[in-house]
């Protein structure tokens, strides 16, 4: 089969599935139709093996199929026309067809999108820096927060899982009055904890010292009841939330401490399971109360909003510029927080999903078609937890995938999660956290977190991001002039 003719099932397969979900694109609102559209025709485009055409095409000298996200039926029949003009005699009825949706429009859409959550693109890049606000930032004698603006900070993260109502306050009073100051508009976003899973007892037989060394093959009791008892195992762990447990089953893996120790569950009764360790540093990794727990192949059964939200969505709503709901894994908690945030009759406020599971990630398609409901969102790439899920090899491949459907979504990206760590808290980076930094241009905004040192790695990460401006959009290489490439002396 021709190119031509291959490129030709391809925009009929994404109008067959655009025309299947018509009912559902109408029910979005009118100006982000399109996007769902494109969303839906660039999922038709990936559930198939291109990379033949792929070949092909770049042999022919026209453009590949792997800058398509902003319009895909767009790209498709500019490429397919080529493609027809390139036979002898050229093909008849390969004039571009109209398309309800142009490359620029769709590049446009992102960026507006871009800037309803974002604030106005800061000069000399479009990628905006976000930093999580520490305790200090609280203090009104710090100067935080107005040292941050002056480095070139676009965005401020107050996380709700931290300090009380009334600091939250004030950090929002201290972003306001230095964004003034400074002339700027920085805004502000408040991360909703949601149901984060840690251990809250740790112990070992005839001992317990808040902490437990356990080593690969070593058994790991994990009780079912907050209240249970030790029962003299080896080592016995709690967990906040057990009811998270309900659906564990042999097999299932358990991640503890940001993944530093991995366990795989052996058997499982209603009153515990039973979990081997099978990843763990030489010499054994402790256990501590209060570390992170991730249970990436048991469904879970709780809703992303807790108790402790729906307050903090109480206290913040109208005082921030958007919320963050993390672990989110259903479309029904999207609608859900929409929901309490119109009950709070305050200024329309945007969304943000953090995705940082792996059925978040697996059901990221539906997450984005419900984002369109908010007034304004975006999804944030929570690669902490997210990791664990899914694994860290697979981790930039993951990550990538999120990048190319919000792109197609119409969708701007927050990159997250131990950019630039080292210098944020030494003052000391690493080759490797500088790289990881400059592919971070492909997102909207990349979040730094907190650290000693946290006005360097702003400092950097801002030169980082500029220099990176002028030789790559998204996916797009831009070919500003090298320097390397004058002539040989």
């Amino acid at each position: 089969m021709s190119v031509h003719s291959r490129l030709t099932q391809l925009i009929e397969s994404g109008l067959d599935r655009e025309q299947r979900d018509l009912q559902f694109i109408a029910s979005l609102p009118s100006e982000l139709r399109p996007s769902g559209s494109n969303l839906i025709c660039y999922l038709a485009l990936r559930a198939q093996d291109h990379r033949d055409l792929q070949k092909e095409l770049v042999s022919l000298g026209l453009s590949s199929l792997g800058r398509c996200e902003p319009a895909v039926l767009a790209a498709l029949t500019a490429v397919r026309h080529a493609a027809g003009r390139l036979v002898e005699p050229p093909l008849s009825g390969c004039e571009p067809e109209p398309v309800n949706l142009s490359i620029t429009d769709g590049r446009s859409m992102l960026d507006r999108r871009t800037d309803a959550l974002l604030g106005p693109r800061p000069e000399g890049r479009t990628v905006r820096v976000m930093v999580t606000m520490p305790s200090e930032a609280a203090d009104p004698a710090s100067t935080f927060v107005e040292d941050c603006i002056a480095r070139g900070t676009n965005a401020f993260r107050i996380n709700t899982a931290h300090d009380d109502a009334a600091a939250w306050g004030r950090m929002i009073d201290q972003v306001r009055d230095a964004s003034e100051r400074a002339d700027v508009h920085c805004r502000v976003f408040a991360d909703l904890a949601g149901p984060k899973l840690r251990t809250t007892h740790v112990a070992r037989r005839a001992r317990s010292k808040g902490a437990v060394r356990l080593r690969i093959d070593d058994r790991l009791l994990l009780h079912r009841a907050a209240d249970g008892l030790p029962t003299g195992a080896p080592a016995e762990v709690w967990i906040t939330q057990p009811d998270a447990l309900g659906g564990i089953r042999p097999g299932h893996r358990v991640g503890f401490d940001d993944g530093k120790l991995v366990a795989t569950v052996e058997s499982a009764s209603d009153e515990c399971a039973v979990l081997r360790i099978t990843n763990a540093k030489p010499g054994g990794q402790k256990l501590r109360t209060g570390r992170g727990v991730n249970l990436p192949d048991t469904p879970n059964p709780l809703p992303a909003i807790t108790e402790a939200d729906r307050e903090a969505i109480a206290i913040l709503a109208g005082g921030v510029d958007a919320f963050c709901l993390s672990f989110i894994n259903r479309p029904e908690d999207v609608t859900e927080l929409l929901t309490l945030l119109r009950e709070t009759d305050a200024d329309p406020t945007a969304v943000v999903l953090k995705i940082e599971t792996r059925a978040g990630f697996e059901r990221l398609p539906e997450l984005l078609l419900a984002l369109m409901q908010a007034p304004a969102g975006g999804v944030m790439i929570a690669r902490g937890d997210l990791a664990v899920e899914i694994g860290f090899a697979r981790l930039a491949e993951v990550q990538e995938e999120i990048l190319w459907l919000c792109e197609a979504a119409h969708t701007p990206v927050i990159w997250a999660t131990e950019v630039l760590s080292s210098l944020a808290k030494t003052g000391q980076t690493t080759r490797g956290e500088v790289t990881d930094a400059a592919m971070a241009q492909r997102a909207e905004c990349v979040m730094l977190n907190k650290g000693p040192a946290i006005l360097e790695a702003v400092s950097s990460l801002t030169d980082i991001l500029g220099r990176m401006e002028g030789h790559q959009r998204k996916k797009m290489a831009t070919l500003r002039p090298l320097a390397v490439a004058g002539a040989i002396t």
